[in-house]
């Protein structure tokens, strides 16, 4: 049996080398990949474009076109760019950002498309990118005073991100912004940057902390403890408010002993400032903040034992600060910070007590269905772990809730399974998972496991075959077509052949459906009760429309771009084409590539 499954596997593998020779074989199209052709293929699409109404999807068009073509024809790039932004502005003034609420109820920010054409700008022509950054704050200065609390500062977040993608290839450009961002008050989204910058450029991000200190040295203690968890390599800030917020570290991230100084040295500079100004004191808290010496107390006894034994040299000044914080701490703010720890307290409980608690409340007669919920998206569970709470599913009393955390329960065990190489029993849970959106994740993940091994070759094919199998049978919707895209992206490791056909399908799905949304990779999971709803996202494994077209590009130009012509929606016809074209461009040696461009 075991040699028969060799055999197998061997076969597959000899087919698969096979079928690669044979779409790698040079198609009459392939002539005509060169950047000459890839640049009538632009203004073929830029000229179809004119008659798009939708004027998010002609600002995309432009905005891809003119990137692609910068290389090879820059003066043409200028003008599409120059165009989709006077779109881009038109668009904002009359519509603002347009949020989008998805079937399951989950509100996701809308695209601003003024920072799309910047952002691609930036990859280009950095003081271009300044100039226009420059004229979107100005008009978001006007206009923030206007707006409601979670939407003033979203132009501020946007604009941090562009730094962070330029930290590495434009550090000039990243400082300007940043700097520029450094003229508002200290809010959270400092928390998530810092570490966004050390990712590409950590001296960067240290150069940037230190100027964060000396720049909102004078905040209130609150706010300064949005710049508390980056010294410490922390995922959580210190003080009362850490469970609201979290972030990843970067891995391999260090902390910076200095740095820890630094930040401990303001923020009881600052108490001291703060407890001497009667001023102060009298000014009452933040909407829906807490008491600034809440804030304090509650820090300072995280950061305590950290000073003990890393920084004992800080102890007195801690000390003076402690005995400050708490001198201003009244009854009822006490008793508001020991309401707002006791009602956090289970976030720090393992699996195992939190597992205690709701058995114990079972005996009582006070088990509800939030504590079972609230253990299933509990992190890191064992394989033991989710034998021991299997019982428990169908003690939920909400049907719905039952059926949904059900569903959840399957398919992340089945997760663990393929994680741990466990491919059976991965195969036993996923069949328990009835969405077919998220069965086909597991499946994806499973055949990317077992593709590692020239044992488990054969097993990849079966499983994306019953993949296929019944995607095709599915009902026509955007998700299907990406699915189909995915499908794609993972047998172009195996056979080309058959990517080159689950591509054609994924088009036929797209021209079958009235404004396809290609571009979002997401797949969500809500569990939702009377008083409480719990969120998960997932990404569709592959590649994407644009990275699906690409790689097969690269195997098949003929096909692939006789595939990306028959898209009928223009927007995903330009990122289609574009991606097929890219190849021809990549093939050219940049001396040829500058000599076309010089003629425009």
């Amino acid at each position: 049996m075991q040699l028969d499954r060799v055999f197998f596997s061997l076969l597959v593998i000899c087919l698969f080398f096979l079928s690669s020779a044979d779409a790698q074989e040079r198609s009459p199209e392939d002539d005509l990949c060169n950047v000459e052709y890839a640049g009538f293929l632009v203004s073929q699409l830029v000229s179809e474009s004119r008659a798009v109404r939708e004027p998010e999807k002609r600002i995309r068009i432009l905005i891809r076109s003119a990137d692609f073509v910068w290389p090879f024809a820059e003066t043409d790039a200028r003008d599409y760019f120059t165009e989709a932004y006077k779109a881009a502005v038109a668009h904002y003034r009359e519509k603002g950002i347009e949020d989008k609420t998805p079937s399951r109820g989950l509100m996701i920010p809308g695209t601003d498309y003024r920072f799309e054409v910047v952002r691609a700008i930036a990859k280009r022509d950095g003081a271009w990118a300044r100039k226009l950054a420059d004229e979107i704050l100005a008009e978001f200065e006007k206009a923030a005073k206007d707006r409601n609390e979670g939407d003033q500062s979203r132009e501020i977040g946007l604009m941090l991100q562009m730094a962070a993608e330029n930290a590495e290839a434009d550090p000039d450009l990243a400082w300007y912004l940043l700097r520029r961002v450094m003229r508002y008050p200290l809010d959270q989204h400092w928390l998530f940057s810092v570490y966004s910058i050390s990712r590409a450029n950590p001296s960067m991000a240290t150069a940037l902390y230190q100027e964060l200190l000396m720049n909102y040295r004078s905040e209130t203690p609150r706010r300064l403890l949005f710049l508390s968890a980056f010294p410490f390599g922390r995922d959580r800030i210190f003080g009362i408010d850490k469970f609201q917020l979290g972030m990843s570290v970067p891995e391999g991230f260090a902390p910076n002993a200095e740095l820890q100084r630094q930040f401990l040295e303001v923020f009881f500079e600052r108490i001291q400032t703060y407890a001497a100004n009667p001023e102060e004191r009298l000014r009452p808290p933040d909407q829906f903040r807490q008491p600034e010496p809440v804030y304090m107390v509650s820090a300072l006894s995280e950061i305590e034992p950290l000073v003990i034994n890393d920084l004992p040299f800080l102890l007195p000044r801690l000390s003076a600060a402690r005995a400050l914080a708490n001198s201003l701490l009244t009854e009822e703010m006490h008793r508001g910070m020991k309401g707002r720890e006791q009602s956090t307290s289970n976030l720090r409980l393992s699996f195992d007590e939190r597992f205690a608690q709701m058995d114990e409340a079972e005996k009582e007669g006070k088990l509800t269905d939030l504590m079972i919920v609230n253990l299933m998206f509990w992190g890191g569970k064992t394989e033991e772990q989710f034998v021991k709470l299997e019982p428990w599913l169908d003690k939920i009393r909400d049907e719905e809730v039952r059926r949904e955390t059900t569903n959840y329960y399957w398919f992340l065990r089945a997760q663990l399974a393929i994680k741990e190489g466990r491919f059976p029993d991965a195969e036993r849970h996923a069949a328990k998972v009835p969405e077919i959106e998220h069965r086909a994740l597991l499946a994806f993940e499973l055949a990317e496991a077992q593709m590692k091994s020239i044992n488990d070759v054969s097993s990849a094919y079966q499983t994306l075959g019953q993949l296929g199998t019944v995607v095709r049978k599915t009902e026509n919707s955007a998700t299907k077509a990406k699915l189909l895209l995915g499908l794609s992206s993972l047998y172009e490791k195996l056979n080309p052949n058959f990517a080159i056909d689950e591509l054609a399908e994924a088009v036929r799905v797209m021209n079958r459906l009235e404004n396809p949304d290609m571009l979002s990779t997401q797949i969500f999971r809500q569990i939702k009760g009377k008083d409480y709803g719990f969120f998960s996202v997932f990404s569709i494994p592959g590649q994407g429309i644009e990275g699906t077209f690409r790689k097969m590009g690269e195997i098949e130009f003929g096909l692939s771009l006789s595939n990306a012509r028959a898209i009928d929606d223009r927007f995903l016809r330009t990122i289609a084409v574009l991606a097929v074209a890219g190849n021809c461009v990549d093939r050219e040696p940049k001396a040829v590539q500058a000599e076309t461009g010089s003629g425009n």
